[in-house]
């Protein structure tokens, strides 16, 4: 099996056709048509069914596109590296994080790195936790920033932050008025704590006082909350269950219910909607983590910037 192979293939999937794939590696078909079937005969399967004019990806298919893809990027990344740094350039970052992160501590710390390190590029990609996991692991990403929980033995990993949950819904479920919502420069449970007792910014609330409310969770944090409720001998009405804070928020912010989520992840503009409450249940906390497939194995791009967020 070739690289050249693996692009062919790769192209044909996203041109849903041989002429058009042709065309887009500026080749024939009859070499291209050629190349898929000494592929088809390596792997004993089938890659592709044919459709009227276009081509189907067979389940099969489906799964080696995933893999190839995540070889070609490897490949890209890697050979991106070594002619930046022949050129003198400190190489790019790749970099995930995920959304509830990013506009917040995540800008700040990465503006803080560009500027002791302004030769650097950097390709900065989003998805959920489970999404960047599998990308560090492949190859695609140096370095990824996500929330726990999750768990990834193989992967080593930085806890950077620790965070109180916090509960934000409309005054009708969580009484009371309206309260600005936490700053982004309150990002830990030591300083979520301090706010409660300033009484400035967010009242506590406890899991009994959240009972009989409907609630919107992330999807991962379901069965642990079901289990801290029910720990305490209650039935929790989980209404809805998001992946993002954007989503929790917004649909807190619709009245369907109250939402439970980081509280670097409550933005001061849902605090003009919303009242929140600092969520008063110690063993319920999200961290912040930054992780890598092997330190040892990181570019010196990479290292840096893990060794900058790990000294901070």
């Amino acid at each position: 099996m070739e690289l050249r192979q693996l692009r062919y293939f790769v192209a044909v999937v996203e041109e849903e056709t041989v002429t058009a794939a042709a065309r887009k590696l500026n080749m024939t078909q009859p070499p291209l048509t050629a190349q898929l079937k000494l592929l088809e005969k390596e792997l004993n399967c089938s890659l592709f069914q044919r459709k009227g004019r276009r081509l189907q990806v067979t389940e099969a298919g489906r799964h080696f596109y995933q893999k190839a893809s995540a070889i070609l990027g490897m490949c890209d990344a890697a050979a991106m590296e070594m002619r930046e740094y022949d050129s003198g350039a400190a190489g790019t970052l790749q970099i995930g994080v995920v959304s509830s992160v990013q506009e917040g501590m995540f800008t700040k710390w990465l503006t803080a790195f560009a500027g002791q390190y302004p030769e650097i590029r950097y390709e900065i990609y989003s998805a959920n936790t489970y999404q960047l996991l599998e990308q560090v692991r492949t190859g695609q990403l140096d370095l990824a920033v996500v929330r726990t929980p999750f768990s990834a033995p193989d992967i080593e990993q930085k806890i950077l932050r620790e965070e109180s949950l916090m509960a934000a819904g409309r005054p009708e479920f969580l009484g009371g008025k309206i309260c600005p919502a936490v700053s982004e420069d309150t990002p830990s449970v030591a300083d979520a704590g301090e706010t409660v007792r300033k009484g400035q910014r967010e009242e506590a609330i406890t899991l009994k006082e959240l009972n009989g409310k409907p609630l919107i969770v992330y999807r991962r944090w379901e069965r642990i909350l079901r289990t801290r409720f029910e720990a305490e001998g209650l039935l929790p009405e989980i209404r809805c269950c998001t992946d993002t804070a954007q989503a929790t928020l917004a649909l807190a912010g619709g009245g369907m219910g109250v939402g439970i989520l980081p509280a670097s992840a409550v933005s001061e503009a849902a605090g003009e909607q919303l009242k929140i409450c600092v969520l008063q249940e110690p063993n319920l906390t999200s961290r912040i983590v930054m992780i890598c497939k092997e330190h040892g194995l990181l570019s010196r791009t990479a290292r840096l910037f893990w060794d900058f967020l790990a000294e901070d």
